[in-house]
């Protein structure tokens, strides 16, 4: 089972391989033209390489930036006749924190002084916000608790203030993880046509043919 993962959700895109014999990632801080340095870099991924499925987060993060990393993915998926794992942008962040004996709160930047945030309890349903960062801090966690994403970096004084620490890598690509997740959750593969963007905040910004705010 080989599963390819690409998450463009913050400002660290990147791309992943996951179950063959040489698991590879890529990754890169880009700040516009996300298109330009993700398609060659998946392209050179999967050159050669029998894919059984993609897995894509497909938000919430950067509006621009999870349309190209959904549509690379789908493109993919589409030309490959595979399926694909679609995994919240905050969840995969969350897991790739690894173990903690501390509640894990995934933060990305959400622009206009708002934050992306979610919890994800085991055996307990998601919740995600899009909230002023100490607002969003409030209304998920109480100290101690440790913080990962590009947000917790952003928003270090606000978690720090709450009584949380930073991850040390809280800003590097959860593209290996996710990659991971498509194969351990295979069994939740759907075809490419019903992939949906989860925005969480209403925009205007979508994929050919899906109605606004979807």
């Amino acid at each position: 089972m080989i599963v390819l993962g690409i998450d463009t959700a913050g400002p660290v895109i990147g791309a992943a391989l996951a179950g063959g014999d040489e698991p590879r990632a890529w990754s890169e801080r880009v700040t516009r033209g996300a298109d330009a340095r993700l398609a060659p870099a998946v392209a050179s991924l999967i050159d050669g390489v029998a894919l059984d499925a993609v897995a894509v987060s497909v938000g919430p993060g950067s509006f621009t930036s999870l349309r190209v990393g959904v549509a690379t993915a789908l493109g993919v998926a589409l030309s490959r006749g595979v399926p694909v794992v679609a995994v919240s942008s905050l969840e995969v962040r969350a897991i790739a924190a690894g173990e903690s004996d501390e509640p894990v709160l995934a933060l990305l930047d959400a622009r206009k002084g708002r934050a992306y945030a979610g919890v994800f309890p085991a055996g307990l349903p998601a919740r995600e916000v899009d909230l002023p960062p100490a607002a969003a801090i409030a209304a998920l966690v109480s100290a101690p608790f440790l913080a990962t994403g590009e947000g917790a970096d952003v928003f270090r004084e606000a978690v720090e203030a709450a009584g949380g620490r930073v991850h040390p890598a809280a800003s590097e690509s959860p593209a290996a993880t996710l990659a991971r997740l498509g194969v351990n959750r295979i069994e939740t593969a759907v075809p490419a046509e019903a992939v949906r963007l989860n925005y969480i905040r209403p925009s205007d910004a979508r994929l050919p043919g899906q109605p606004p705010g979807k």
